[in-house]
């Protein structure tokens, strides 16, 4: 598994970014405690500016707690990409080994047809069924 620090410069500034939010978030709902004996002025005045900070706390939030919920996803997404790609490269060398014994079994049955003129309509089987070059 992969360590869960950031690793380039964008992903170190968005991190400490979003700790230094979450922090001042965390400082603002300490004032707001401090400012529940004020009046209702004071109070909705200091509402109105927690309500934009905190939306601002809970996408910082959501960046660090969906980083970790989505990356299991990924990982498991690309482990499953590598294998498909994997499956997909046994396909095609299998698909090329039967295409050659095929082309191998064309030419054989057109070289013993060629003495035996009752085996020509058998010969001609494989020949249809195994081009020399294959049509795309």
């Amino acid at each position: 598994m992969t360590e869960d620090k950031p690793t380039n410069g964008k992903e170190q500034a968005t991190f400490w970014i979003g700790v230094a939010v979450l922090i001042g978030f965390a400082l603002l709902v300490v004032y707001m405690l401090s400012l529940l004996a004020s009046s209702e002025t004071t109070w909705s005045r200091a509402l109105y500016v927690f309500a934009g900070v905190e939306a601002i706390a809970f996408a910082a939030a959501g960046y660090f707690f969906g980083r970790e919920v989505h990356r299991g996803q990924a990982e498991m997404a690309e482990w499953r990409a590598r294998q498909a790609e994997q499956q997909r490269q046994q396909w095609c060398e299998r698909a090329l080994q039967t295409e050659a014994k095929g082309q191998s079994l064309s030419t054989a049955a057109q070289l013993m047809a060629g003495p035996h003129p009752e085996l020509s309509p058998l010969a001609s089987w494989p020949k249809n069924s195994f081009p020399a070059s294959p049509s795309l």
